[in-house]
């Protein structure tokens, strides 16, 4: 019999290792998120997690995205960091938990990656990445990762609006997946990338992130501020950041922005 979803059981499994040795679990909160920043605010330390069955504010990237979230369905949860790095190379840690989260889903069916912080499965989202981090001073204080899967979603669960845009494990898999087992997999998998990212920086990252992708060599649109770019996607530099190759030949870096696949022209 599948284990329930609560603090009990998540913290006997996870508690051993460096991302889930505290355990802080919500039947229902606003955001994991904002509940992550305010505890690394407030002293939390490394590899604390906050975890939820329901969230009612849920944010995607940009701040006017909800990220839907019902409860007893899906994966809601946020991870607290404190690493020794430089604030300009935290964009790493949003692409690193990209790499952790397809790792994982690949296992139950073959996903994407779209930069810089989605996972998609049959060229819908499955999974969304949120970052947030703090600056003491001139360093990094802390980073909080907020990770959303669609776990056991049926289609009529989305919202009309994103109905034909989203999928989850369930409607891939047809079957009903383990939220506890999930979630033990998830930290460990991030565990050791974060592990890897420290020891050996991010170019293994990298190169994980672009075995994983599919839009490299792709004609891309990058939407953003109000200003459309395009050209051929030519994977991410040594700091995450995509490039973006256009009809000259010239490389361009760009640092955010909705990525979309164009028809060559």
């Amino acid at each position: 019999m599948e284990q329930s979803f609560n603090k009990t059981n998540l913290e006997k499994l996870v508690s051993d290792g460096l991302i889930g040795n505290r355990v802080h679990f919500f039947e229902e909160i606003d955001s994991t998120n904002n509940h992550a920043v305010s505890l690394a605010g407030n002293g939390a330390g490394e590899g604390e997690v906050v975890i939820a069955d329901c969230q009612t504010a849920g944010r995607g990237r940009l701040r006017d995205r909800i990220w839907h979230s019902p409860p007893g369905r899906n994966l809601y949860t946020s991870i607290i960091l404190k690493p020794d790095i430089e604030p300009a190379s935290a964009q790493g840690l949003t692409l690193l938990a990209g790499v952790a989260v397809a790792e994982l889903l690949s296992g139950y069916c073959p996903v994407a990656l779209k930069w810089p912080n989605d996972i998609l499965a049959g060229g819908r989202k499955i999974s969304g990445i949120l970052t947030e981090m703090r600056i003491k001073g001139q360093n990094l204080d802390f980073v909080v990762v907020g990770i959303g899967i669609n776990v056991n979603m049926e289609s009529t669960d989305f919202h009309e609006e994103i109905r034909d845009i989203s999928t989850s494990l369930k409607e891939k898999t047809a079957n009903s997946i383990s939220r506890v087992d999930l979630t033990v997999s998830l930290y460990r998998l991030f565990e050791k990338w974060y592990r890897i990212f420290i020891d050996e920086g991010f170019v293994p990252v990298r190169d994980r992130w672009m075995e994983y992708s599919d839009i490299i060599g792709k004609t891309i649109e990058v939407t953003g501020t109000g200003v459309v770019q395009r050209g051929r996607c030519g994977g991410i530099d040594s700091e995450g950041a995509l490039l973006l190759i256009d009809g000259k030949n010239r490389t361009r870096r760009v640092l955010s922005g909705d990525v979309s696949v164009t028809k060559n022209r």
